[in-house]
């Protein structure tokens, strides 16, 4: 064989191997490509699952936190409607007894009186000199 017919067989040669090089790199780019892909919409369906289950959770606990409040509401309604009951029970009591003995009414609130002055006075006023 001549150079010329040499030269040009190493050409087709060369060329045939930069094609398959170039459909082995487009092969793999496409399966590459495949696979981000895939990846990507995994990921989606995995973001999207997990938004989902997030919601549920949160509309759960609100549930929960809601009836809890509700539950607490009630529970301070009921012991201030029982309070105040005693309260005026105890008004009523009171109104009565002093209807049917105010003497002793009287010398009660005095002595009440009296004693909360004095507390309430303490230390000031007195003197002690050693």
């Amino acid at each position: 064989m001549t150079e010329k017919k040499l030269t040009e067989r190493a050409q087709e040669v060369l060329d045939d191997a930069v094609e398959g090089a170039r459909d082995v790199i487009d092969d793999g780019l496409e399966a590459a490509r495949e696979r981000y892909e895939e990846a990507a919409e995994d990921l989606t369906e995995g973001a999207r699952r997990t938004r989902r289950e997030l919601r549920r959770r949160a509309e759960k606990l609100g549930h929960a936190a809601r009836e809890k409040y509700d539950v607490a509401v009630e529970g301070v309604r009921t012991g201030y409607r029982r309070v105040r009951k005693d309260a005026e029970q105890l008004s009523s009591d009171v109104n009565e007894y002093v209807r049917e003995n105010p003497g002793k009414s009287i010398l009660i609130a005095a002595g009440v009186g009296f004693v909360l002055g004095l507390l309430l006075r303490g230390g000031r006023g007195r003197r002690y000199e050693d």
